[in-house]
C-alpha cells in the first residue's frame, strides 16, 4: 500500500501500525489546518474539511481489517464529539481562562434573551476569541485524536482474508509506511 491508497481510498485493508502512522500524518495535517485558519486565513478552513475524508478512509479500512463495515467509522465520530466536548471543558478554564471569561459573558447575554447584545459581543470578540481559545482547542484535539487513535489501533486483526480483502502484507503493493 501506498500513502495515496492510505490517505484516499476506504476500500481494503490496514494494519495497526499503517493506521497509526497514517492517523499521526493525519492528525499533525489537521492541527496545522486548524493553525493556520486561527492565525493566518479562514481559507485553511476550508482546505481542512479533506481531511475528513482522509480520516473516513484510514478507519475505514483499519474497521474492514477487523472485519468490520466502515460505517462504524460514524460511531468513532460520534465517541469523539463527546470526548473533545468534554475535554475541552474541563481544560477551557485552565488553559485559557480569559477566553472562558468571555464564553461566560456571552452566554449570559444568551441566558437573559438578549440576543442582540450576544451578537454584538461575538462580533466585536470573534477574533479575540478565536486567538485566545486556540491552545485549548489544540490540546482537547490531540487528547481527544489520542483517544481515538488507541481504539481504533487496538481493534482485533482479522488473520485472514475477509469480504475486504487479504490481510495487510500480503498479496500485494509495497507498504509505503513500514
Amino acid at each position: 500500500m501506498d500513502v495515496q491508497h492510505v490517505l484516499l481510498s476506504p476500500k481494503g485493508r490496514i494494519g495497526p501500525r499503517t493506521f497509526l502512522r497514517g492517523f499521526i500524518l493525519l492528525t499533525g495535517g489537521y492541527m496545522l489546518m486548524q493553525l493556520g485558519e486561527v492565525f493566518i486565513s479562514p481559507v485553511f478552513g476550508l482546505i481542512s474539511l479533506g481531511f475528513i475524508y482522509m480520516y473516513v478512509c484510514v478507519f475505514s479500512k483499519r474497521l474492514h481489517d477487523a472485519g468490520q463495515s466502515g460505517w462504524l467509522y460514524l460511531l468513532f465520530l460520534l465517541g469523539y464529539i463527546v470526548v473533545n466536548t468534554i475535554v475541552t471543558m474541563v481544560l477551557l478554564p485552565m488553559l485559557t481562562p480569559h477566553a472562558y471569561e468571555m464564553y461566560m459573558e456571552f452566554f449570559g447575554y444568551v441566558m437573559s434573551g438578549d440576543s442582540s447584545s450576544a451578537e454584538a459581543f461575538m462580533q466585536e470578540n470573534q477574533s479575540i476569541l478565536a486567538r485566545a481559545l486556540s491552545p485549548t482547542l489544540i490540546a482537547s484535539f490531540l487528547l481527544s485524536s489520542a483517544v481515538l487513535g488507541f481504539i481504533g489501533s487496538r481493534l482485533p486483526s482479522d488473520p485472514d482474508s475477509n469480504r475486504y480483502g487479504p490481510p495487510p502484507g500480503r498479496g500485494g503493493a509495497a507498504n509505503t509506511f513500514s
